[in-house]
């Protein structure tokens, strides 16, 4: 049985010139049931609380076309108290770079 999810977010893009796009994103996330967790993990009790996501983005096109797009994002889950008791308190980080081009 799937714990389901549960996601409230807020997202923003900036075009900061015809060139430079920067993107943010706070998502807040829950585990919707947390009933079969805490009969896989044989604990009592789980709380709802994933916590934060929270990431952001600049793309740079340097031609004002798709040919060519670079983009570079970082991201961070702060944990909440159901993510720590299943994982520990580390807040978890990502980095991406991708290069696209286009003839």
């Amino acid at each position: 049985m799937n714990p389901g999810t549960t996601l409230i977010g807020v997202g923003a893009d900036f075009d900061i010139t015809p060139e430079w796009r920067l993107s943010v994103n706070a998502n807040k996330l829950g585990f919707a049931n947390t009933s079969s967790l805490e009969v896989f993990r044989q604990v009592g009790s789980i709380d709802n609380d994933i916590g934060w996501d929270l990431s952001v983005s600049g793309i740079y096109r340097p031609f004002f076309s798709q040919n060519i797009v670079f983009r570079l994002s970082a991201a961070a889950l702060l944990p909440g108290e159901g993510f720590e008791e299943l994982y520990g308190d580390e807040t978890s980080y990502s980095v991406l770079a991708n290069l696209i081009l286009t003839y």
